[in-house]
């Protein structure tokens, strides 16, 4: 007798157990179904595959940004504004690793542009004396060149050349020399350039029968000719 309790007893701790485990076997299961649904709504977007080296390689199958940092390694394609604007570069004469450098500028949000306004910098810069060709190492220095507004950014550096003596033929070679001068801006009537506190100031000297410009960089209040270590500084006014 009592080994038939014990065995009812055993089949209604199992029938218990069973019971309580139910409701865990329905979470999983849902779990599985909510997985698989995102699963096949990522399916839509991209389709991602194994590659015999171990690399995971996205391909994209409709238009629209992907949510995946971009890497130029990656095979899906760019943004139309992005690619209008390497399109743009490559039909400028510009070398494919620089036009990837700019491109990779823009992906990282270092570089603000479009085509309109690449082009808008490339025509004034030509304009001013400069080669295509220079316009490029030019902007392989200085980041944010092709994204200044030619009217407001790059024309009154010129003007502030000219106005300091600098003479025509004089300004493409200085600018090539010293592109991220485009990165600083006028101030009224002081003899300087301003970015923040940093400072450039030009001043054409005569050399050898010449005028020579030069280029001084230096931080806002800053001393020259006050004592031993100081340097010799910019023109005074």
């Amino acid at each position: 007798m009592s080994s038939t309790l014990m065995k009812g007893s055993s089949a209604t701790g199992s029938l218990a157990s069973s019971s309580r485990s139910a409701p865990s076997t329905c979470r999983v299961t849902a779990s599985a179904m909510g997985y698989r649904s995102r699963a096949a709504t990522a399916r839509v977007v991209c389709s991602v595959s194994q590659q015999t080296e171990g690399k995971t390689v996205i391909v994209k199958n409709q238009t629209g940004d992907l949510p995946f940092p971009w890497s130029e390694k990656d095979p899906y394609k760019l943004p139309v504004s992005i690619d209008r604007v390497q399109k743009l570069l490559l039909t400028q004469g510009w070398e494919k690793p620089w036009v990837e450098q700019i491109v990779d500028r823009i992906m990282k949000g270092m570089l603000r542009t479009s085509e309109e306004r690449a082009l808008g910098v490339i025509d004034y810069l030509c304009s001013v004396g400069l080669k295509t060709d220079e316009v490029c190492n030019m902007a392989s220095i200085s980041v944010v060149l092709l994204g200044l507004n030619p009217e407001t950014r790059l024309k009154p550096v010129v003007q502030y050349l000219m106005a300091r003596g600098v003479p025509a033929g004089g300004v493409p070679d200085l600018l090539l020399k010293h592109p991220r001068m485009f990165e600083y801006i006028p101030e009224g009537s002081a003899p300087y350039l301003v970015k923040g506190k940093a400072r450039i100031q030009v001043d054409v000297l005569p050399l050898g029968g010449a005028p020579a410009a030069a280029v001084n960089y230096f931080r806002e209040n800053a001393s020259f000719n006050v004592s031993p270590v100081a340097p010799s500084g910019p023109m005074l006014p």
